[in-house]
């Protein structure tokens, strides 16, 4: 059972992007608890290392969560075998944006 909530270490140094349509945040793991968030909604720019929170449901699957600095928090279950994400997050003026997308990993440049 402790397995569980082994970090998927495979993850490290990896980048991702999550596809929601137009808005695409960039995701790079760079440690077990710490997460590089880059993204641009408008003239809203983010780009910023947060803590994580992640949890290893079975191989390829995770929920994760964390807090941006704006007061955002967002929990994601990233499904890495099907290349699947799911979004749900609750803005810091109390708004939802609840969005399901696909995950893709970068190419290192």
């Amino acid at each position: 059972m402790a397995e569980n909530n082994v970090f998927p270490a495979s993850l490290v140094g990896k980048t991702f992007d999550c596809v929601f349509g137009p808005f695409v945040p960039r995701l790079t793991f760079f440690s077990p608890d710490e997460l590089h968030v880059q993204a641009s909604i408008g003239a809203t720019k983010i780009d910023e290392v947060v803590k994580i929170d992640i949890t290893s449901v079975r191989p390829n699957l995770v929920l994760m969560s964390w807090t941006e600095q704006s007061g955002n928090f967002i929990v994601q279950l990233q499904d890495h075998e099907k290349g699947i994400v799911h979004n749900y997050a609750r803005l810091a003026d109390g708004q939802l944006f609840c969005a399901q997308g696909a995950i893709q990993a970068v190419s290192p440049a």
